[in-house]
């Protein structure tokens, strides 16, 4: 065999391994988190009852344009799968409580910087703005969610008055609108 072809079969097994110890590395970190989040939450009677040490960085008071936004963030403790989940919240209040609109699960987590991240849609806030707020939801609160994203597409989106009183805020952030 040429030795071109042989150098570049050799690179790319090497890429190929490479890539496989990496993703190992994280599934072993990832795995490690998801340790210390049971064992937090088996010294509890909840998980709601844990303190995660979530917390927003950015936007965090800033004025913002665009109609979505990277929303990012600090956790000490991983929270239990989809449970940690953001939520934009108007300024305006109804006799039933705050006007606020779920917008996406917190999926992404980066174990080696304790960060995250997930988008939010402020396409409907005022240019005098409102909150972003992440929190770890209970389970009634994601029968909502699930009911408020079945429904959502069909008969237009709305907001929902009144913030479920069995959830967590960890951290809410008031922004403007560019």
């Amino acid at each position: 065999m040429d030795t071109v072809v042989i150098a570049a079969l050799v690179g790319a097994i090497a890429t190929v391994v490479a890539a496989y110890i990496t993703a190992r590395a994280k599934d072993r970190q990832i795995k490690r988190e998801w340790d210390e989040t049971k064992n937090a939450v088996s010294a509890r009677d909840s998980y709601l009852k844990v303190d995660y040490g979530v917390r927003i960085t950015y936007p965090k008071g800033d004025v913002v344009s665009g109609d979505t936004i990277d929303v990012k963030g600090t956790y000490k403790v991983m929270p239990p799968p989809e449970t940690l989940r953001l939520y934009t919240v108007s300024p305006e209040r109804t006799a039933y409580g705050e006007r606020f609109w779920p917008q996406e699960i917190v999926k992404e987590f980066f174990p080696d910087s304790k960060t995250w991240r997930a988008r939010a849609n402020i396409s409907g806030f005022a240019k005098t703005g409102g909150a972003i707020v992440v929190a770890i939801v209970s389970q009634p609160a994601i029968v909502l969610w699930d009911f408020y994203y079945k429904v959502g597409p069909q008969i237009g989106w709305w907001d929902i008055e009144g913030w479920p009183n069995d959830s967590v805020v960890c951290e809410r952030v008031p922004i403007t609108r560019a």
